[in-house]
């Protein structure tokens, strides 16, 4: 009995989605495995690209393709059909320099969104800048010290001001079966520095980022601001000499900081020099009690296929 009232509501909240259309805004990676999830439950997605390209492939997914070079191009019975927004749009480069687009499309975008229920921006925890090693969480007072963070907190503020029933999801850096450093690291070339004292960062798989968004989807909360990443921050050199391990691959190759400056690209310095842990207590408490990979170990087991990694 339990059972078929359990078959009986899966059945009508599929229903209820299909009144549900989902439009994603650069629909990459990350959006292309939201896509995936919300088709199956029934919602509708469409998912813009500059690519023609890259539109087969998101046709070829099931996802209606939008060809567009700004969201200001997107046509406007998508708009007026639109109920959930996913912005996931990169930072463009500019005369040479990184630069958040929301300012220049967003005031006149949001208005022919009439029937939005609910938007998303899938933004980054670069906007917290160095914290000298402390937990930050949503509350932490922003100063990103990359021209990447300070972009993404434009885009931030941008949707959060647009009078859209907006959230933010500040995301760790992202690794799935698709992407991630594996082949990198079999390379036998991957150099990393060891900072002294030790500078954290934090990663996440696009499993639990997709169940994140799709709670908040079901649970939305306007201006609410989330970090998505994993319970176990850690530096970067002692992630990849563990995974070297695990995977069998050969050790990287650790530099000091004054080795990684004369070795290393500054965009590619740049990743690691902020040093913070990321809290995801709202993640847990609000959208995910329990994630499906909470730290990096399980899911490498799962892209690997391996259950028995000690």
């Amino acid at each position: 009995m339990r059972n078929d009232l359990s078959h009986a509501h899966n059945i009508q909240a599929y229903k209820n989605n299909m009144n549900k259309y989902l439009l994603i805004l650069g629909c990459g990676y990350v959006g292309c495995k939201i896509a995936k999830v919300c088709m199956q439950h029934g919602i509708h997605v469409s998912g813009t690209s500059r690519s023609v390209a890259h539109g087969e492939c998101l046709q070829k997914q099931g996802i209606t393709p939008v060809i567009a070079p700004t969201p200001l191009h997107i046509a406007d019975e998508i708009l007026q059909q639109t109920t959930h927004l996913v912005d996931s749009i990169p930072l463009t480069r500019e005369a040479g320099v990184m630069v958040a687009s929301q300012n220049q499309w967003l005031p006149e975008l949001a208005p022919q969104l009439k029937r939005l229920q609910w938007a998303a921006y899938l933004s980054s925890t670069g906007v917290y800048g160095d914290a000298n090693g402390a937990w930050v969480d949503e509350s932490y007072n922003c100063q990103p010290s990359s021209p990447r963070g300070i972009e993404r907190l434009k885009a931030e503020q941008a949707l959060l001001g647009s009078g859209l029933p907006a959230e933010v999801f500040r995301l760790a850096g992202i690794y799935g079966a698709e992407r991630n450093i594996i082949p990198r690291l079999m390379a036998a070339d991957y150099k990393a520095v060891q900072w002294s004292p030790p500078h954290y960062s934090s990663r996440v798989h696009v499993d639990d980022i997709v169940a994140a968004l799709l709670a908040a989807m079901q649970s939305p909360c306007v201006g609410r601001i989330v970090n998505i990443t994993d319970d176990l921050p850690l530096p970067h050199a002692d992630y990849v000499q563990q995974l070297a391990d695990m995977i069998g691959a050969p050790q990287p190759i650790i530099l000091s900081p004054e080795e990684g400056k004369n070795q290393l690209s500054a965009a590619a310095l740049s990743f690691f020099t902020d040093h913070k842990r990321i809290s995801n207590q709202r993640l847990h408490d609000e959208l995910l009690p329990k994630l499906k990979y909470p730290s990096f170990q399980e899911g490498m087991r799962a892209i690997l296929n391996l259950e028995d990694i000690p």
